[in-house]
């Protein structure tokens, strides 16, 4: 491997999963740097909406480390406050997507940018037809609070998230660096309460990215004793969207409304989770047409 290849490999997002010797404790850390700033820039998103963005992907790309293969997370959250809905997506093999969408009339009261409403955390596993879904109130509408909430509540597992993210001085995000930290079974309880005391005091983990720390670096200063590293995979911004599965989709139309999309000069197709756009042209559209014609017979 070439000294290019190998410092474009080590300066990939990535996250990096552990447990402790002692079997008390899992963890998870992951740097979604690059991932986050590429969701902010496609979507052309402000401050607050890439620190929410930006802490769902973190979030779900944790969860979603301790799964298999291309099994999924999907994290949604929907509040009356500056943001009424923020997905984000994730998959095992290391690929996160997500969008959010502003509130045209936040709560006059919001308390924090999501406000009060709901969290849904689904988990798409292999051998199961549907989705294993947990949905909880927001606590306190960051993300951070109310995934550690989820766990807690939901799955009845000791749970700690903390989702940094900061910004540089062109409000473009600097680091987004995510913890997530779960008891196992035998974890006494003053020992989860120790984890907790530690991440009151920890400093900013987006503080640890700046000074050049690695997720298994971040890992060893927060848990307790020796640790074994289990894993650690590339993350990247990625979305399976393209001009052919959109085309899929609008066969599921008639042709009098391929007529109109075309005689009316719609034929921009853009993706909800990653804004990629698309174009249809002429023969796209006299080829759908064909296509939804030849099944009618």
């Amino acid at each position: 491997m070439s000294l290019d290849v190998r410092k474009q490999w080590e300066q990939r997002d990535r996250v990096t999963r552990a447990i402790t010797k002692n079997g008390m404790f899992r963890a998870a850390v992951v740097q979604n740097s690059t991932s986050a700033r590429t969701a902010q820039e496609r979507h052309e998103l402000e401050p607050i909406h890439a620190l929410i963005l930006g802490r769902a992907l973190a979030g779900s790309a944790l969860m979603a480390s301790f799964l298999q293969g291309e099994e999924r997370v999907v994290v949604t959250a929907e509040g009356d406050g500056l943001i009424k809905f923020v997905y984000a997506e994730a998959l095992q093999v290391g690929e996160v997507r997500g969008y959010v969408r502003a509130n045209a009339n936040p709560a006059d009261n919001r308390r924090s940018a999501l406000g009060e409403g709901l969290l849904k955390v689904q988990r798409v596993l292999y051998g199961r037809r549907e989705p294993v879904t947990g949905i909880v109130e927001l606590r306190r509408g960051d993300i951070t609070s109310d995934l550690g909430y989820y766990l807690t509540q939901s799955e009845q597992i000791p749970s700690a998230f903390v989702l940094d993210v900061s910004f540089r001085d062109d409000d473009n995000i600097n680091q987004c660096v995510g913890l997530l930290i779960q008891a196992l079974p035998g974890a006494r309880p003053e020992d989860i309460f120790r984890i907790y005391d530690t991440l009151d005091y920890l400093e900013r983990l987006t503080e640890f990215a700046d000074k050049g720390y690695s997720p298994e670096d971040i890992l060893n200063q927060v848990l307790p004793g020796e640790i074994d590293i289990i894993s650690t995979s590339p993350i990247d911004f990625f979305c399976r969207c393209s001009l052919e599965r959109f085309k899929n989709v609008l066969l599921t139309l008639g042709v009098d409304e391929l007529n109109a999309m075309h005689e009316g000069g719609h034929n921009e197709l853009v993706c909800q989770y990653c804004n990629e756009h698309y174009y249809l042209s002429n023969d796209d559209f006299s080829e759908l047409k064909e296509q939804v014609l030849a099944r009618r017979n």
